[in-house]
């Protein structure tokens, strides 16, 4: 079957051509005659949900916008995700960033795959405004909810990087991301990992759950993945997340959305080098094979059979 839309206001079906955006500006459905909602140069396909703290504190995206470029956590998860396209996708031709939020993970994409055709979407166009910011107009930017992306077969990879704990219905998120992979088609997927690490980041977050060992893999399977390869990651830094984490435990203070970002983003610059030499260690170890059974977060890949 060839990747097709289905229009979102009628349902009615087309097809994807070759080297075009997934959602062009200008498409109108041949059915109903309609156009896309667009505000600031996005396609809005859930416009309903854009402006709705659901998933994220609108907020949010300025704070991450400002940490990521440093923080030790997001440049180890870039360091992974590249590392498993090239084991997994480096042929990929069609790829979408589900829930991108401020577009960082999308440079270790764009590094892997410099020829794809790369899409990004985001439940809040506030998080796009920070992705364009970055990326310009290389990567086609859209407004959509992950549970509804209006397409049939239309992906060769989906990343989902810490997003589906955001979402109330992840198994919905997943059936979805396995209609509109092609048949062979990868997914890559970040969580937080272990319910009882849960706290105070965790809340500010939206965060619905942490991810138990193994159940994203399950999770993966209900929806008729199949899973190719899991691992938890930050795992050499885990004695100091779970540190952290008793800590807050001990001595609970009610902590403001910048407090959080401060101690949880914002890490001092010398810790933050010590856990990034970690990160880079626990990459090395990886990619040897070595199994690494705990960490903060897990990372499944998956393909549609």
């Amino acid at each position: 079957m060839a990747a097709t839309r289905s229009c979102p206001h009628c349902g009615a079906l087309s097809a994807v051509q070759p080297g075009e955006d997934l959602w062009p500006l200008a498409w109108r459905c041949a059915s109903c005659a309609k156009a896309l909602a667009q505000s600031d140069g996005f396609v809005l396909l859930a416009p309903a949900l854009d402006q709705v703290n659901e998933g994220i504190e609108l907020e949010n995206f300025e704070l991450l916008a400002k940490a990521e470029e440093q923080s030790f956590w997001f440049k180890s998860r870039n360091e992974l995700i590249r590392w498993l396209i090239e084991r997994y996708a480096p042929r990929a031709e069609r790829v979408l960033e589900l829930g991108c939020g401020t577009g960082y993970a999308l440079t270790a994409l764009r590094r892997a795959l410099p020829a794809a055709k790369l899409t990004a979407s985001e439940l809040h166009s506030a998080g796009l405004v920070a992705a364009r910011a970055r990326h310009g107009m290389d990567v086609e930017l859209l407004q959509l909810d992950a549970r509804d992306c209006h397409l049939s077969e239309a992906l060769d990879l989906v990343g989902a990087f810490d997003v589906l704990e955001h979402i109330p219905q992840d198994e919905a998120a997943l059936e979805e991301i396995a209609r509109i992979l092609k048949p062979g088609g990868i997914l890559i997927a970040t969580v937080p990992q272990h319910p009882w690490m849960w706290s105070t980041a965790d809340d500010l977050a939206h965060h619905q759950r942490r991810y138990r060992l193994g159940e994203l893999a399950r999770k993966a399977r209900a929806a008729g993945l199949q899973p190719l390869y899991q691992s938890s990651f930050t795992t050499l830094a885990f004695p100091v997340m779970a540190a952290m984490r008793l800590v807050e435990r001990l001595r609970p203070t009610r902590q403001s959305l910048e407090a959080i970002s401060e101690t949880h983003l914002n890490v001092n610059p010398a810790v933050n080098g010590a856990l990034r030499g970690l990160g880079r260690l626990e990459q090395g170890l990886r990619r040897v094979g070595v199994p690494l059974p705990f960490g903060g977060s897990q990372v499944l890949v998956a393909r549609r059979p």
